[in-house]
């Protein structure tokens, strides 16, 4: 007798933490969980036990439901009744250890979506996570296991997005979810964003899309789509519009503390969110980038714009005077309430067309100097963003940031395109392209924000002829810029360089037909060439330096969209 006990100590001293397991899942089928069984596997539930940290009944339990997770089931009520051949009352005992490990992150519990008559039973699934089965399999000691404690804030934020997105996929009742969550919040406040982010003082409906949103942002989104979470996270029908109109109010709490900012679609429903400053500020103020940069440097001052002293043909003349002259302040008041008062669209949607060169940006430019008002402008490369599907969502947020902006201007800004043949030209047929879809979906897009725009909108191109019949009619204004004439390029001639008497100035504009933007090339290289020699420029140097940008203008071909030189 006395021999027994150092026999028995030998072999649990032998018995490896997967020997243990394995010898209990075998023992415990049909076994009816009756006392008997758990004596019997003294030995084995001690080295589970401590490998896990809990008592015999949580290392029962787990044995058996991990070893059922190695079969790739995920186990409910039902399941663990067969196995064990047992009532649901027999169950009992157990469900305290059961909710524990639950409750230590060792289990997941989740609920499932099954109509069938044994709903009720399967009502929640079980499983073991994969970070303890990987190391029961490579022979690891047990995870650290700190009530829900994650090991970076990074971690905690995709392990809330992950909750949400399970209810979403209704796995997870909104009631579960928010429990979960609040307890994660709680066990790693240590972490100071996690920590701000729990004490918000915001709803728990409102933290969860917050997160939501926070981690789309994060991924790359510019605006992120609610209408999934709303759904999901508020059951009840009128819950959700009632949610709908606090956000389309401004009245929400999100909304209130500028943690996040609305656009709104055709639809009541249709709205999106997207980060404010504010919660970038506070992302990185705790190491967390964006991938989204800010978009504020596109903004340019009156102040900041150099005079120019610009020159047209008579009819571009014409056409910008009067563009000017609507820019005036009290002017352009006026206007905007006299198409309001008759219904019509309330902006100037202005086109600038014609060769490279021939100054339609820089006209914006004067524009916007002489007018007082700021340029917002779009560089279209950004339109077609490097994260696929967002580019649509981004030409919308310009759209939206350009509202913002204005409501903060004295003066309507001035929201320019420039270059923008690549989004008016007419739309690709080749839909089955997932290029060509996304240039279709941005022009679809954009045609739907001109019709609505309030405000002052100006796009430059070079080959209006390939311009979408769509667009025709959202521009009020299409301004043709032409080549200089000779008397135009003389003008420019004595203007950039005054040191040209009059006779030779024409002398060059007759012999060289070059755009404003290729003269000053020429002025640029005279310049250069006054640094590095200390010479000034002469008629001959200048005839030379036209000769250069004659034969790059000889070599260089008419091209159209989607084409390179």
């Amino acid at each position: 007798m006395s021999n027994t006990p150092t026999r028995r100590t030998t072999k649990t001293k032998s018995l490896s933490v997967m020997d243990a397991i394995s010898s209990i899942y075998k023992k415990s089928k049909q076994s009816g969980l009756k006392p008997s069984i758990l004596r019997s596997l003294k030995p084995e539930l001690k080295i589970v036990s401590e490998y896990i940290s809990g008592t015999e009944e949580e290392g029962f339990l787990f044995a058996n439901i991990a070893t059922m997770n190695l079969f790739g089931e995920h186990i409910d009520m039902l399941d663990i009744f067969r196995y064990f051949d047992i009532t649901p009352f027999e169950i009992t005992p157990y469900l305290k250890p059961l909710n524990k490990l639950v409750e230590r992150g060792v289990f997941t519990k989740r609920r499932q979506r099954r109509r069938s008559s044994e709903e009720a039973m399967r009502k929640y699934y079980y499983s073991v996570h994969g970070d303890i089965l990987d190391a029961l399999l490579n022979s690891q000691p047990f995870p650290a296991r700190e009530n829900g404690v994650m090991a970076d804030q990074i971690e905690v934020l995709g392990k809330l997005y992950d909750l949400s997105n399970e209810c979403i996929q209704d796995s997870l009742d909104p009631d579960e979810m928010f429990t979960e969550m609040e307890e994660l919040l709680k066990n790693n406040r240590h972490f100071p964003l996690i920590s701000a982010i729990r004490d918000m003082e915001i709803r728990e409906t409102d933290r969860a899309i917050y997160i939501y949103v926070v981690w789309k942002s994060m991924n790359g989104s510019i605006l992120i789509d609610i209408d999934d979470p709303i759904n999901s996270f508020l059951k009840v029908p009128s819950m959700k519009i009632k949610y709908l109109q606090e956000i389309y109010n401004g009245e929400n709490k999100l909304i209130k503390h500028n943690l996040v900012e609305y656009n709104q679609g055709r639809f009541f429903n249709d709205i999106e969110l997207s980060v404010t400053d504010k919660t970038r500020d506070l992302l990185e103020s705790h190491g967390i980038t964006l991938l989204k940069p800010k978009n504020k440097s596109n903004t340019i001052k009156p102040e900041n714009i150099t005079s120019k002293q610009l020159f047209y043909e008579k009819e571009e003349n014409e056409q910008i005077d009067k563009v000017l002259s609507m820019m005036e302040p009290s002017k352009y008041t006026d206007l905007m309430s006299r198409l309001e008062s008759k219904g019509l669209p309330q902006n100037l949607n202005i086109l600038l067309f014609g060769a490279p060169g021939t100054g339609k940006t820089e006209t914006v430019l004067q524009l916007a100097k002489l007018s007082g008002r700021e340029i917002i402008k779009v560089d279209i490369s950004q339109s077609k963003s490097m994260w696929f599907g967002e580019s649509e969502k981004l030409v919308k947020k310009i759209f939206k940031d350009y509202e913002s902006i204005s409501k903060n201007c004295k003066l309507a800004p001035i929201l320019l395109f420039n270059e923008a043949d690549a989004i008016l030209a007419t739309r690709k047929n080749n839909t089955s392209s997932s290029v060509a879809q996304t240039e279709n979906a941005i022009q679809n897009i954009l045609l739907e924000e001109l019709e609505n725009f309030k405000g002052i909108f100006i796009a430059t191109t070079n080959l209006a002829e390939n311009l979408d019949k769509a667009f025709d009619r959202r521009f009020l204004f299409k301004v043709r810029f032409n080549k200089p004439s000779v008397a135009s390029r003389a003008a420019i001639w004595r203007t950039k360089i005054p040191s040209l008497k009059k006779a030779e100035a024409t002398k060059v504009a007759e012999r060289f037909e070059l755009t404003g933007g290729q003269i000053d090339n020429v002025v640029r290289k005279a310049e250069i060439e006054f640094v590095l020699n200390g010479k000034k420029i002469t008629v001959e140097k200048i005839i030379e330096f036209c000769l250069q940008e004659s034969v790059l203008q000889s070599k260089s071909v008419r091209i159209g969209f989607g084409q390179a030189s």
